[in-house]
């Protein structure tokens, strides 16, 4: 009925047994998930009739099975499945803090020619059960300074994709909102006259 542009889910699992759980859990990166993704969403592609966007989770935890790394995982998912993927530029920060990789290494690697929108959003701190620092995807506070900064450098890529805001706690006044597009507004670069759809959600 709608006919949207555009649709998308999250690369992760929720349910187990009939018992739906209320988050969104990690795959372990293996050969196993990839040929289960790559089922589902080729599953879902065939029975909607256009193509799916995969989103890059935020991850709290990772699996011992895991054989290959996120960004290998995606591309082989996209390249399988002829997919596109969203490119969750706050959960990268908040999965390299929580797992301790180089962010700036996962904007460059990633396969920007799959990339059809970008998230933008704000994240909590916490601290885990034996102190460490942990960031949690919460979408309920400003976007931050180095989310921010990389986003610039995944717009430095060839890639022309929306983006889109999002706020679902403590939303702030609508002028505030505003204020946020904007400045994605002024970072989009402009390509051959075309204009990347911006939206806060």
């Amino acid at each position: 009925m709608y006919q949207p542009e555009l649709f998308s889910e999250h690369l992760a699992w929720s349910s187990h047994d009939g018992v739906f759980l209320n988050d969104l859990l990690p795959l372990p990166y293996n050969d196993i998930s990839l040929a289960h993704v790559c089922a589902h969403v080729s599953q879902v592609q065939d029975t909607v009739g256009m193509p799916m966007l995969l989103e890059n989770p935020s991850t709290y935890i990772a699996f011992g099975a895991t054989t290959m790394t996120e960004i290998e995982f995606l591309s082989t998912v996209a390249q399988r499945t002829g997919c596109g993927l969203l490119l969750d530029v706050n959960n990268v920060h908040v999965s390299a803090v929580n797992h301790g990789f180089d962010a700036t290494a996962y904007i460059d690697t990633f396969p920007m020619e799959h990339v059809r929108e970008f998230h933008l959003a704000g994240f909590a701190e916490d601290f885990d059960s034996e102190g460490a620092r942990i960031l949690i995807d919460d979408h309920g506070r400003p976007i931050a300074d180095i989310v921010w900064d990389l986003y610039r450098q995944a717009l430095s890529r060839p890639c022309l994709a929306s983006t889109l805001i999002e706020w679902d706690n403590n939303v702030p006044p609508f002028a505030s909102l505003v204020r946020e597009v904007e400045r994605v507004r002024a970072l989009i670069p402009s390509r051959s006259g075309d204009t990347p759809a911006m939206e806060a959600a």
